[in-house]
């Protein structure tokens, strides 16, 4: 290749055939980000794209990381307080950048090479076709709904025209379902499997007619599946869904997938990220964030170190709770895994466990919360009684597990805090 670029976190390069690589690689992170790095660098290769339209045959959008884009799912370690505050305040721009890429005139494939979630996956459905590999430990999710907040990049908004109102709400967007690779392949989320994903994107870009592309739900003629009419009988079943919850954003999700699906697209991707904004600001919306990260701590322990063959826990619990959260980083049948040896960590994970470690103490923390359950007040004060008779317990893990084991809410953002563990 040739004529290669870089800005912020984005690399683009030229080929013979008018083809450009756009390769998503955030300097010194484990992740690509939707960042500042991330809006500055694909700004500065949509401005080079846009100069140079006369010569774009088309676009293939990668990433040079393991996953494609964890979206403003913050890296532990790897990003300071003030850049994790001003993600959201990045929501409308990227939004609108991803529109630039929508309708550069010129066909455009994702080549998801990893996972994406949230915004990351938001961005590959902004693109005209998704290639995946067919690597089953590969996640994509719209998954805000799970941390009380919607897709607010575009992603309720093109997975109406995609997919309909009811399967919006009710399969895709609504309870932030994870899919892997053949999973989204039957669903349609992504058009096609690869070992190589770059070369199958690219493949596709060159099979496109030359020209002038658009997205196929502006095409003349598109039909949003099942009409822009809210479906009978699914406000009554959202309704029935939400019960019990004060978590407002499947209803969110209804109402921005019903307004938006008669609307012209710009006007739809205005309520859409109005609604998002709206529930950013809901009581709920810290604590849901909290248990995701606390998740996402619990997960990003390697899984894949061979067994030590020591005996790996006190106890193990079923999860008894669906979470969408907890979808996107463990199965659901994977046990919560009750240690005292933070060396077993890998081996637990190896297994398909969900690790949590107790450094001081001899009861059993899940087991304390299930005796006192179901009452959420009760599991409360019973886990502090816990602590303050000497149980040490990793908080991520704590969190983690009062969710998924005991079905303590998870709006609360699980029965401890950081602050709280001792």
């Amino acid at each position: 290749m040739t004529d290669v670029q870089q800005s912020g976190s984005a690399r683009w390069s030229w080929d013979a055939d008018g083809v450009v690589t756009v390769t998503l690689d955030d300097p010194g992170r484990t992740a690509n980000m939707l960042n500042r790095r991330h809006y500055d660098g694909l700004g500065a290769c949509l401005d080079d794209l846009t100069r140079q339209l006369g010569r774009l045959r088309g676009v293939v959008l990668t990433s040079a990381k393991r996953s494609f884009i964890a979206g403003p799912d913050f890296v532990p370690g790897e990003i300071t307080p003030d850049e994790a505050a001003g993600t959201y305040d990045l929501l409308t721009p990227l939004r609108d950048q991803a529109r630039r890429l929508e309708t550069l005139g010129r066909p455009v494939a994702a080549a998801l090479n990893g996972s994406a979630l949230g915004g990351g996956f938001e961005l590959a459905l902004a693109c005209h076709y998704r290639v995946g590999p067919n690597d089953p430990s590969v996640v994509w999710a719209l998954a805000e709904t799970g941390m009380g907040i919607i897709p607010g990049g575009g992603g309720t908004v093109r997975a109406t025209r995609m997919f309909g109102i009811a399967a919006t709400v009710l399969e895709i967007v609504g309870p932030g379902t994870a899919y892997h690779p053949a999973r989204a392949l039957a669903a349609g989320l992504v058009d096609e499997l690869a070992d190589d994903v770059v070369a199958a994107a690219r493949a596709w870009v060159l099979a496109q007619p030359a020209g002038h592309f658009v997205q196929r739900w502006e095409r003349p003629g598109y039909e949003i599946p099942g009409g822009t009419a809210e479906p009978p009988g699914l406000a009554e079943e959202v309704s029935r869904r939400s019960e019990g919850s004060p978590v407002r954003a499947l209803a969110a999700v209804l109402q921005v997938a019903v307004r938006s699906a008669a609307a012209p697209l710009d006007e739809a991707f205005e309520i859409e990220t109005a609604a998002c904004r709206a529930l950013l600001s809901a009581p709920e919306f810290p604590d849901l964030a909290h248990l995701f990260y606390a998740m996402r701590t619990v997960a990003t322990v390697p899984a894949d170190l061979p067994p030590t063959g020591a005996h790996a826990g006190l106890r193990e619990f079923p999860q008894i709770a669906a979470n969408p959260l907890a979808a996107v980083f463990f199965a659901p049948d994977a046990p919560i895994v009750e240690i005292t040896d933070a060396a077993l960590i890998p081996e637990v994970r190896a297994k398909g466990g969900i690790p949590v470690l107790i450094h001081g103490g001899h009861v059993s923390f899940v087991q304390t919360l299930l005796d006192a359950g179901p009452d959420p007040a009760a599991m409360a004060a019973a886990a502090r009684r816990a602590l303050d008779n000497g149980l040490r317990i990793d908080p991520a893990g704590a969190d983690v597990a009062s969710v998924l084991a005991t079905g303590f809410p998870s709006w609360t953002g699980g029965v401890l805090h950081a602050g709280d563990a001792r």
